[in-house]
């Protein structure tokens, strides 16, 4: 599920799309540049839907995975010096 999300299909279509009707004059160039950006703003969405709720924390190294608050864990507890 996460690298389907990343992949946005949406992002391609719409951005050939949006040359096919400007390079066939069906739409002037503010139009288009309209459309690729609210074409990129889409794309962004669901990239960072999958990034806070599908990141595969378990592929992840251990010193690199967010570590809970309150883990249960002992090794996992700072010490605080002095």
């Amino acid at each position: 599920m996460h690298t389907t999300l990343l992949m946005a299909p949406g992002l391609t279509f719409g951005s050939i799309s949006a040359l096919f009707g400007l390079s066939n004059k069906l739409i002037d160039e503010n139009q288009y540049s309209t459309l690729v950006a609210a074409i990129i703003a889409t794309a962004i969405v669901p990239t960072m839907i999958a990034n806070s709720l599908y990141l595969p924390r378990h592929r992840l190294p251990r010193e690199a995975a967010p570590q809970h608050v309150g883990s249960a864990d002992p090794a996992n507890e700072s010490v605080p010096e002095g």
